[in-house]
């Protein structure tokens, strides 16, 4: 494909056939808008459902809970949003390692050439919108897990991909197949090195979370609480001015640092993370107005949050009236993680 081809915006024929055949092939599809469903949310913050269905309640709006292999069902999606990209679950044909542009390939590069004998890895393979790569690879039936690497994710069950001849939402190109690496090409397999990587180990004795925090519960009402009020801070943050500058990109990387902390700690979803913090980006105008420093903000945010797990914190000590002592004034009710030197990507917006 030419230079200009890969930048050309795909027509909703070509996105609604790519649907379609994938679909014929056994591949659960959904569309996506940029790399978000495209199907409006079933349930919102408030509702008892919210973040705990996955389509029981018989409605569209689920996430990956979408994707379908029903024909019909798929015509009548790219009806609907004939503009859509072509998301693919994961974790049902295959997984995928998504590497993340020049960095990502890099650091699969040197892992491989360190610890898997320099062995590329074979299969199906996407150069993504971003310069990245997505390798198909045999399912594991491990976790997904963000950050196995630097700039390496492996999106497995319950995620999905962008596949191609989907747009990226930032660089504008396509994503496409690598001549002769299609979807017909036998699956890749995962290297035992980084399988080992991928397994989760059981936490020993010298391994328990600190005396500060709980467990981690995925669901459990204090991240919902959590996850409610940072979205909320972001929404409220004040654009720039006459005279001022604004404090959009700040609270962005501090309350997605906040949120990426609990995800490390279990107590929250990625997928639903990162979808409600680019919702959020949009609706306070980040997105319009500044989205490649909005990318880069929160890949920031998620690389420093994830490295620093939280859990959930022990109640406080309670007054002398009975009542529960805040311990901050952080809308995510824990000490977040303070990194020495000012983020370049949290620049103040000009």
């Amino acid at each position: 494909m030419s230079a200009h081809a890969a930048v050309t915006r795909p027509s909703p024929q070509e996105l609604r056939g790519a649907a379609l055949e994938y679909a014929s092939m056994g591949i659960p599809v959904l569309p996506v808008r940029g790399k978000l469903p495209a199907i409006p949310a079933a349930h919102q913050p408030g509702d008892p459902l919210y973040q705990q269905c996955k389509g029981e309640c018989g409605d569209l709006g689920h996430g990956v809970h979408d994707a379908t292999t029903d024909l019909a069902q798929v015509r009548q999606l790219w009806d609907q949003w004939p503009q859509a990209n072509v998301g693919l679950r994961t974790g049902v044909l295959f997984d995928v390692i998504d590497v993340d542009g020049q960095q990502g390939r890099d650091s699969l590069a040197r892992f491989l050439a360190d610890h898997g004998g320099g062995r590329p890895i074979g299969g199906p393979r996407v150069h993504t919108g971003s310069g990245g790569w997505h390798l198909y690879v045999t399912p594991t039936g491990l976790p997904d897990h963000i950050g196995v690497l630097q700039s390496v994710d492996y999106r497995a069950a319950d995620r999905y991909v962008v596949a191609p001849p989907s747009r990226h939402p930032v660089s504008g190109r396509r994503y496409l197949w690598v001549p002769g690496r299609g979807l017909d090409t036998p699956l890749g397999e995962v290297p035992q090195v980084l399988r080992e990587r991928l397994t989760p180990r059981p936490v020993g004795r010298d391994h328990q979370p600190a005396a500060t925090l709980r467990p981690a519960q995925p669901g459990h009402p204090y991240g919902r609480a959590v996850l409610e009020a940072e979205i909320a801070r972001i929404a409220g943050a004040r654009p720039p001015g006459p005279g001022r500058g604004g404090e959009r990109n700040q609270v962005l990387w501090e309350a997605a640092r906040n949120l990426y902390n609990l995800v490390a700690g279990g107590v929250l979803d990625q997928a639903e993370v990162t979808a409600e913090l680019e919702r959020a980006a949009g609706t306070c105008g980040l997105l319009r107005d500044e989205p490649r420093q909005t990318m880069r903000t929160l890949a920031s945010a998620r690389q420093v949050g994830l490295a620093h797990p939280r859990g959930i914190p022990d109640r406080p000590t309670t007054g002398g009236r009975g009542r529960d002592r805040p311990r901050q004034q952080d809308a995510s009710h824990h000490q977040p993680f303070q990194p020495r030197r000012r983020d370049p990507d949290r620049a103040r917006e000009r």
